[in-house]
C-alpha cells in the first residue's frame, strides 16, 4: 500500500499549481481520446456562390450522371453552368414547348417537377425543367419581409446627430439588402433565358412557362425577356409580399396573354379580385381541392389541367 504514495502533499501542491497557471494562461485541456495532431475541421462553404459556380446545392451532378439522356447543362455568363432536364415529346410533332420552374430548394427532376414533366411530355410538349436553388439566409428575410407601410405625417424638421446616423445606417442596409435581392433574382432570371434559348435551338417554339410554388414569383419578372409572349401557368404559387403588390404592374409590363392559376389556396380568390380591380385579362382560376398540390402523385392531374387549357380552342 505505501508503494502507491510516491507523491508528498507538497508536491502534489506544486503540480496542482502549475496546472493552474496552465489554465490561467490560456491553456486548453485536450478532450479525452482526442489526437493532438490531428488538424482542425475546415470552415463549411456556402452552398454555392452567386455566380461561377457548376456545381450548385441541388446535387446536378448526381442529377445528371441518373438521366444522362434528358440531362442539358446551359450555359451562363461569366463561364457558369445549370443543369436543366428536357423530356421530349412522345410523338412528333410537338404542341410546343414548356419551361417548368422547381419549387424552392428543389432540383429539376425533383418531385413533382419532374413528374410533371413526363407527363406533358406524354401529352406531346417539350418540357425543359430547371431547379431553383434556396436563396442564402440574408436574401430569404429580405424577400419575405412585409411591405413597409408609410409613415404618416409629415417628417420632423430636425434630427438630432444620432437619429441622422441611424437613418443613414438603415439606408446603406437597405441599398446592400436590394443588390442581394437583384443579383438572386437576376441568376434565375438567367436561368429562365437559358431555357427558351435551349428549346429555340431545338425547333420548339415557347407555348408556356410554368412556375411550382415559389417558383411562380420569378416566371412573371422574366416573362418579359422570354420572348414570345408565353402563357404563365401557376402551381399553387407562393408569392413574396413585394411580388403580390406589384403583380398586376408586372403582368401588364410583360405583356402576359393568358394566366392559368392551378390552387387549393385561400389567397387564390383574393389575388383573382385584384387582378380583376387591375383590369387584367386573360387570368383563369381552377381550385385543385385541398391538400399540398406541390407532391409528385399530381403530375398526372395537374399534366391533364394544363395541357386541356393550353388547347387551340381555349385561345
Amino acid at each position: 500500500m505505501h508503494r502507491f504514495r510516491t507523491i508528498s502533499q507538497g508536491s502534489c501542491h506544486s503540480v496542482c499549481g502549475w496546472l493552474v497557471l496552465a489554465l490561467l494562461a490560456g491553456g486548453l485541456v485536450p478532450a479525452y481520446g482526442q489526437d493532438n495532431d490531428e488538424p482542425p475541421e475546415p470552415a463549411q462553404a456556402p452552398v454555392s456562390g452567386m455566380r461561377g459556380s457548376v456545381v450548385s446545392g441541388l446535387d446536378e451532378q448526381k442529377l445528371s450522371q441518373r438521366f444522362p439522356d434528358s440531362a442539358l447543362w446551359l450555359g451562363l455568363e461569366d463561364g457558369a453552368r445549370t443543369l436543366a432536364m428536357l423530356w421530349p415529346e412522345r410523338e412528333a410533332p410537338a404542341r410546343g414547348g414548356i419551361i417548368i420552374l422547381a419549387d424552392e430548394g428543389g432540383n429539376a427532376e425533383s418531385g413533382l417537377t419532374g413528374t410533371l414533366a413526363r407527363e406533358l411530355a406524354h401529352r406531346n410538349f417539350a418540357a425543359l425543367t430547371l431547379g431553383l436553388e434556396s436563396p442564402p439566409l440574408a436574401i430569404e428575410q429580405i424577400l419575405e419581409r412585409p411591405i413597409a407601410m408609410s409613415a404618416l405625417g409629415p417628417e420632423p424638421a430636425k434630427q438630432d446627430t444620432e437619429s441622422a446616423n441611424s437613418a443613414t445606417i438603415d439606408v446603406m442596409a437597405s441599398d446592400a439588402g436590394s443588390n442581394l435581392e437583384i443579383a438572386y433574382r437576376s441568376r434565375i432570371r438567367e436561368h429562365l433565358v437559358a431555357g427558351v434559348a435551349a428549346l429555340e435551338k431545338r425547333g420548339y417554339e415557347l407555348t408556356a412557362v410554368v412556375g411550382l410554388g415559389r417558383g411562380s414569383n420569378h416566371i412573371v419578372l422574366s416573362a418579359s425577356e422570354m420572348g414570345g409572349s408565353p402563357a404563365l401557368v401557376w402551381v399553387a404559387p407562393k408569392l413574396y409580399p413585394n411580388d403580390s403588390k406589384k403583380l398586376a404592374g408586372a403582368l401588364e409590363q410583360a405583356s402576359v396573354p393568358r394566366i392559368l392559376e392551378l390552387s387549393s389556396s385561400d389567397e387564390r380568390e383574393q389575388r383573382k379580385a385584384g387582378l380583376k380591380r387591375a383590369r387584367v385579362e386573360g387570368f383563369s382560376l381552377q381550385l385543385m381541392g385541398s391538400g399540398d398540390l406541390l407532391v409528385s402523385r399530381n403530375g398526372k392531374a395537374l399534366a391533364g389541367r394544363i395541357s386541356a387549357w393550353l388547347r387551340p380552342k381555349a385561345l
